[in-house]
Order: C-alpha cells, then structure tokens, then sequence
C-alpha cells in the first residue's frame, strides 16, 4: 500500500435486502437511541417467519418519540403499539414494548433507496426495514 492510502476495516453485518412487500414477523427487542443529540428514536427488531425463504432475516422498524411525551395518534409507535395492545391507552399509560411479545405481525417491508440527505443510495447500500406493521396475525392479547 502507498504512503497516501488508508486501509479501513470493515467488521460490520449488513442488513438484509428483501423484496418490497408483506412478511409475518415475530418481535425480538426493543431499543432506544437519542439521535442527532436531542431527537429520541424507538427501534423495535423483528425477524422474519414467513415467507420460507426469507425466514430468519432481521430487520428493524424505527419510530420517533415525541418531546416530553406528547403523544399523538400519529405518532408511528402509538399506532404500533395500539395495534398490539388491542386497545387505546389510557392517560398516564406508559407504552411498554411487552404488548409486541408472543405476537405475530404481518408487516409491510420496503426497501431505504435513499439517504437521509435525501440523495439515491447505490443498490449495493439498500436495504430492507419495517415500514409499518398492518395487523395482528397470531399471539395472545396483553392486558
């Protein structure tokens, strides 16, 4: 290597890309992360169960959280977890990631073509997520 290269090791695992469309899932974890230093995101992993072939993937759905907990049915995680739930919350509430667990979901995957600088990713660097989960296929409700 020449004196004015750099070598960078990449140690990381990627994740998947799926095609677009709808996937049963079951929820493994949950996490949050504040980013950009003051905007807090919910991430909530699944793996995929069905369709056979892509079974086994990973990915994750990620949500805002709102400032001081003002909640608002448009918020991606209050309709999430509504939907989970089986039931609007009530005041002072708080929105646990228990209501996901021994659940299946049918969620609606696509595919990150863009950056979030709003430029086109090379097809080598999409990827799949979560977009939204659209129902309630299987799983006990939680109180």
């Amino acid at each position: 290597m020449k004196e004015d290269e750099i070598a960078l090791e990449f140690d990381s695992e990627l994740p998947p890309l799926l095609p677009p469309g709808n996937y049963t899932v079951s929820f493994l974890r949950a996490e949050k992360k504040w980013l950009w230093g003051s905007r807090l995101k919910v991430f909530l992993h699944f793996e995929i169960v069905h369709p056979a072939e892509a079974a086994g993937n990973r990915l994750f759905m990620a949500a805002n959280a709102p400032p001081m907990n003002r909640w608002t049915i448009g918020y991606k995680f209050y309709r999430v977890w509504v939907l989970a739930a089986g039931h609007r919350p009530q005041r002072r509430t708080r929105l646990s990631t228990q209501v996901f667990r021994n659940k299946y979901f049918l969620a609606r995957v696509k595919t990150v073509e863009k950056t979030a600088k709003d430029t086109k990713r090379p097809m080598a660097a999409q990827y799949s997520i979560i977009d939204e989960l659209l129902d309630v296929v299987a799983g006990r409700p939680c109180s």
